[in-house]
């Protein structure tokens, strides 16, 4: 792993940094950022060193990996400590495009409201003011209403009306306008903001767990109910155009038990009545990437010499964690971590259908298809 750091940010004075350990980045998909920490042997009486850990400045940094590069973003955070045995600095980071979950829509971007501008667009306008650019993935494709459609189709598609609330940060904002259409808010590894969709279609990058999988050292899995609502409606206004106002309910397959009863109501606030299902799909979606998650840890970083990342899919048989049957997941998020000894990841999984938009099938429901019914 390479650390770049600019101490001179619009100047140019990158500095590869060569005495850093314990070092941690995640990579993430379906978010606005990833973010990075790392110890840092630090001189006072370094001149260098000064500058590349002075507080308050937020440098410039840049994650490599094999000649590629990873993460492009700020360091925010510094901690220090002095005790009889000299201790190393700590330094915390995100991506460039991190900052849209901490600050709101700047006041000379007002008013709130935008007319007749499509998605991409709006991205535009407000990434502009942080000196970012919006990518929009020219080869991803999703489903509405059964069709698939381009993402770029769709980010070049006019919203007649869509306004953002005073108190909602920039990334709230954008999330909810493109988790209505289906598209996938991320960022790439320059720290720019990407339009995208997840390809779940793609042939699974390796198999882990029972079956001759690759020798992980840990599996978990994690089902939250609390998280989950038997019933999902969706409440849509009527249109300035004279759409009607109405309602779709769409069923969680992970509450299959007729007697519980957990609903859930939420009111669209852009769109139209054809994009009602969809959007109950998105919530559904929402529910399912935080009540069932997967971890699998490994003791590499590289599948067949290339960087395990999001946006991949991977096959898990493991009876010991409730899943009897070989099942495809979703790769959302890997944290890598390193030191002098050793190179470890995390895959943080979830099922594919958190991104594809299809209508999911309780993967749990049915245990005694393996196993004699009690």
């Amino acid at each position: 792993m390479n650390l770049k750091i600019n101490h001179r940010y619009g100047a140019n004075k990158i500095v590869d940094v060569a005495y850093f350990n314990n070092f941690t980045f995640n990579l993430k998909y379906g978010e606005i950022a990833s973010n990075f920490g790392f110890n840092f042997y630090f001189d006072p009486n370094d001149p260098l060193h000064a500058e590349l850990a002075c507080v308050s400045h937020f440098h410039e940094a840049t994650l490599e990996h094999n000649g590629e590069t990873l993460l492009t973003g700020f360091i925010l955070s510094q901690g220090f400590n002095k005790e009889s045995q000299k201790q190393l600095a700590s330094f915390g980071g995100y991506s460039k495009s991190g900052v849209f979950a901490d600050c709101e829509i700047p006041t000379d971007l007002y008013p709130l409201q935008s007319d007749k501008l499509t998605l991409k667009e709006i991205c535009e306008r407000i990434a502009a003011k942080f000196h970012l650019k919006v990518i929009v993935d020219q080869s991803a494709v999703s489903q509405s209403n059964g069709v698939a459609k381009s993402i770029k189709e769709k980010a070049d598609t006019v919203i007649e009306k869509s306004t953002a609330s005073e108190a909602q940060n920039i990334k709230s904002y954008l999330t909810e306008l493109t988790t209505q259409r289906n598209i996938v808010l991320s960022h790439d590894e320059f720290g720019n903001i990407v339009l995208t969709a997840a390809k779940t279609n793609q042939k699974p990058l390796f198999h882990v767990g029972e079956d001759e999988g690759i020798p992980a050292t840990n599996i978990s899995m994690t089902f939250n109910g609390q998280s989950i609502h038997s019933h999902i409606t969706v409440l849509t206004q009527a249109s300035s155009k004279g759409g009607n106002a109405g309602e779709y309910t769409i069923r969680n397959p992970y509450c299959p038990v007729a007697f519980v009863y957990r609903p859930k109501v939420v009111t669209m606030t852009s769109g139209d009545d054809i994009t009602v299902e969809d959007f109950a799909k998105q919530v559904l979606a929402a529910e399912l990437k935080d009540a069932i998650k997967v971890s699998v840890t490994l003791d590499r970083w590289d599948i067949n010499n290339k960087l395990i990342k999001p946006n991949n899919i991977i096959t898990l048989k493991s009876r010991e964690n409730f899943i009897y049957n070989t099942t495809e997941f979703f790769i959302d998020e890997v944290s890598y971590n390193g030191n002098e000894k050793e190179n470890t990841c995390v895959l943080t999984c979830v099922l594919p259908e958190v991104y594809n938009g299809k209508t999911p099938k309780n993967i749990f429901v049915n245990p005694h298809e393996n196993l004699p019914r009690l």
